[in-house]
């Protein structure tokens, strides 16, 4: 996926951020889009969905979207995903089965984190209360059009009080170690996925920044919906840091998959 440099980090004043991106002719390079699969004692999951093949063709992947939906992603997307990256095919290539994936959890719902949703019919799909409210009033990045036909997403509210320095979160598992909690900003009601592995947290922070640089410099990014959440997410996901080893796990950035393979924990 490549994204303007607009899209990427904010520009002054906020409230022009859309056109900004709009008119910005500077393209970034290539940035991938990030999905999770966690082996657990309690179920197969998968943390958001990624995008198909298809969307390389934006105009007719979109013809059914709202038409200012459509006008937004074809003017500040460009899109190169082989079919053999696709999660439908990366699943068998790990030895595993869509058919055995007991949760897909979305950080939100935003179209390249939703397009392998029809890869997973048996699956149990989660997705906070507030982002899909939020979208099905008014979409702002959402595509509903490609969302499998009748889906019934489960809705999350964090009913279980607050975590660490999140002011809500629920607990996926039995065993308190997959936890969902709140992050807004980027969209309605984006979430990120805390995994909970002994003397280290994994935080799968979907688009509440889009690489570690962001977050250590405080940074907010160009696309979010509200400037001020944003903030105060990035400033919760900041001290979470700082009182936790995390190895932090954006959805866009190019070293995830370094610092995962490493354990590498992020500094402040």
């Amino acid at each position: 996926m490549t994204l303007k440099a607009a899209h990427y980090r904010l520009r002054e004043p906020g409230a022009l951020r859309l056109a900004a991106i709009m008119a910005d002719p500077r393209w970034l390079r290539p940035r991938p889009i990030l999905s999770w699969v966690i082996e657990h004692p309690e179920g197969l999951m998968v943390v958001d969905t990624g995008e198909r093949h298809a969307a390389q063709d934006l105009g007719r992947h979109l013809a059914a979207a709202d038409p200012l939906t459509r006008l937004f992603i074809r003017q500040n997307f460009r899109m190169q995903i082989d079919p053999c990256a696709e999660l439908g095919a990366q699943l068998p290539a790990l030895g595993l089965s869509a058919r055995d994936v007991r949760w897909v959890v979305l950080t939100h719902l935003h179209f390249d984190h939703t397009g392998g949703l029809n890869f997973f019919p048996d699956a149990e799909t989660v997705v906070s209360r507030r982002e899909f409210d939020g979208h099905r009033g008014m979409p702002q990045g959402a595509v509903s059009s490609l969302w499998p036909p009748g889906w019934r997403p489960s809705l999350i509210e964090y009913a279980s009080g607050p975590y660490s320095v999140f002011p809500g979160h629920h607990a996926l598992t039995r065993a308190n170690d997959v936890l969902l909690v709140p992050t807004p900003g980027h969209s309605y009601g984006h979430q990120s996925v805390l995994i909970l592995d002994h003397d280290v947290t994994y935080a799968l922070v979907g688009d509440a920044m889009f690489d570690e640089g962001q977050l250590q410099r405080r940074e907010v990014a160009g696309i979010v919906q509200d400037i001020p959440a944003s903030r105060l997410s990035l400033d919760l996901i900041r001290r979470f840091v700082a009182a936790h080893p995390t190895v932090l796990l954006p959805s866009h950035d190019p070293d995830s998959l370094g610092r995962l393979a490493e354990r590498r924990v992020t500094s402040l």
